[in-house]
């Protein structure tokens, strides 16, 4: 028996060490906007998705005409108190749009759409190499372990643009352009 209560105090001790291990690398050191804060700036003056920029209004005629209706998500509602944004989506992008005057902050692609692309033509199933080979080696990386994610990005400080593209296997699966900081809030 001796044996046996030995084997099971050492699979204990290492059960445990794994648990920690586990739960400290699903701890990342660095939310996503302090490591976008460390990078240098890239120029995004001139950057958009299939020609949505940021700023522009959904409620303006030649935007419901060129790029169709929009339906709200239903969870808007819910979220009412605690944001300054609603979203809207439809079969090829998803967007955030300013509550109070209709603007949008936040355009990203739905993982089917690979017929949307931003200005230098990079688009969901373009891989990483491509990415960084056209934008450049300023980027951030992000690994959000918890949801699974892994994201590499671009920030313009002089415009407050966020260019980020989440990937699987070194292949974008989404694309966002967004203002970089303190456009989208969550309300405390």
């Amino acid at each position: 028996m001796n044996g046996v209560e030995n084997l099971r105090k050492v699979n204990r001790i290492v059960l445990c060490v794994l648990m920690v291990n586990l739960l400290l690398s699903g701890c990342s050191s660095e939310s996503r906007e302090e490591v976008m804060k460390e990078v240098k700036s890239t120029d995004l003056s001139n950057e958009n998705i299939q020609g949505i920029e940021l700023g522009m209004s959904i409620n303006d005629e030649s935007f419901i005409e060129n790029y169709g209706p929009f339906s709200a998500l239903p969870d808007n509602k819910q979220y009412t108190s605690t944001r300054n944004y609603d979203q809207y989506w439809n079969e090829h992008i998803i967007m955030s749009v300013d509550r109070a005057n209709s603007e949008i902050l936040q355009i990203g692609t739905l993982d089917k759409n690979d017929n949307f692309s931003t200005v230098k033509g990079i688009k969901n199933g373009s891989t990483i190499e491509d990415v960084i080979s056209t934008y450049g080696e300023n980027y951030y990386k992000y690994e959000d372990k918890e949801q699974s994610i892994n994201v590499i990005g671009y920030v313009d400080r002089q415009d407050n643009i966020d260019l980020a593209f989440t990937y699987i296997n070194d292949e974008v699966i989404s694309v966002s352009l967004s203002y970089a900081f303190e456009r989208l809030k969550w309300k405390k």
